[in-house]
């Protein structure tokens, strides 16, 4: 009996070390944001990660002679495919974000301000709230190091990459006495398309985050 008991638990703890093998945690940082990360490593080639960013930076900025706080938020959930060629840690990925990621502005007036054709005053334009948004589903593929793998309990990673994320939307709303004019509506609308085109670099994001993982 004593030897039965034994080898199951021999059997038991053998299965358990390779179901824990291949499992990661990782507390990450860079351009996406701050976030977490589980991967699980299919075999020594393949592995699928899983993540979450957020975080939030904020600075000033002018934009057709109006002065505008920014937020920069991201927010995004992530799926990927690592290819690792050489069983070692390098790693090529790809992978699709549900993004989130926004540029939030209030632009306020402190004088005469053309918007369009037509010059303003600050109590006509009042307070602009503007939402500078992006596709909901962005494709990304990158290149990266995971120095962890093999029986290392700790470790880091680096990834450098490129994320699609579409031709950004803004939307701009007024506070101001002109509220729903359909002339000054007209011109919010070019302010939009202006602002979008000074914006228009964020369609292709290169991101580099570093990595510091847990295996178990």
């Amino acid at each position: 009996m004593i030897r039965k008991l034994s080898v199951l638990a021999s059997l038991v703890l053998v299965q358990t070390s390779a179901f824990a093998e291949g499992h990661a945690v990782a507390a990450k940082a860079g351009a996406l944001g701050l976030g977490v990360e589980y991967t699980y490593e299919l075999n020594d080639r393949i592995a699928f990660r899983a993540g979450l960013n957020g975080s939030q930076l904020g600075f000033d900025g002018e934009e057709s002679g109006i002065e505008y706080d920014f937020d920069l938020v991201w927010d995004s959930l992530s799926v990927a495919v690592d290819f690792h060629p050489l069983k070692s840690a390098l790693r090529l990925s790809g992978g699709f974000m549900r993004n989130d990621n926004r540029l939030e502005a209030v632009g306020r007036s402190t004088g005469n301000t053309t918007i369009g054709d037509t010059t303003y005053t600050p109590q006509e334009i009042g307070t602009l709230s503007g939402l500078v948004s992006f596709d909901d589903t962005a494709p990304f593929v990158g290149v990266g190091w995971d120095w962890s793998r093999g029986k290392r309990l700790f470790g880091m990673s680096f990834d450098i990459g490129v994320v699609s994320q579409g031709a950004p939307r803004v939307a701009l709303t007024g506070t101001g006495t002109l509220l729903g004019d359909p002339a000054f509506e007209s011109d919010i609308a070019a302010e939009e398309a202006e602002l979008a085109r000074s914006l228009d670099d964020l369609e292709l994001v290169p991101y580099m985050t570093l990595g510091f993982v847990f295996r178990f």
